[in-house]
């Protein structure tokens, strides 16, 4: 009886090593990569430029250093500031038509942050961007 209970324990034990040092080999990867995740700080020098949206509807916006925003080829939606709050990125917009507005913020988990691209999402919705050279 002692020496099941102890061999029991014993493979409990190297499970938990187990997962506990997958765990840490993939946290190591997200790092290594430069990916901004939620198991990784965002580095918000990285967010700061101008990035164009990769979709047909081209929505093109920068984010500047003093914590304004600006809509590049948008007449109607306005981005005014933006900040991060945690993992995502919150952008206060002005929404201008038919002669009326309202101001409103938007939010946006950070998928991927790198040099080069940005990936955006709001629940199912997933936008893509680049880095504007």
């Amino acid at each position: 009886m002692k020496r099941t209970i102890l061999g029991l324990l014993l493979i409990g034990l190297i499970s938990l090593g187990a997962c506990k040092e997958s765990k840490n080999t993939g946290e190591k990867n997200i790092k290594k990569e430069g990916v901004a995740t939620s198991a990784a700080p965002i580095n918000k020098q990285l967010l700061i430029g101008s990035w164009l949206d990769t979709s047909a509807s081209q929505l093109h916006f920068s984010l500047l250093e003093d914590g304004t925003a600006r809509s590049d080829n948008m007449a109607t939606l306005l981005y005014q500031k933006w900040r991060l709050e945690g993992g995502k990125l919150v952008l206060t917009v002005k929404s201008i038509g038919n002669g009326s507005s309202s101001i409103d913020e938007e939010s946006y988990e950070i998928k991927t942050l790198t040099e080069e691209k940005l990936v955006l999402q709001n629940g199912d919705y997933a936008m893509e961007y680049t880095r504007e050279k």
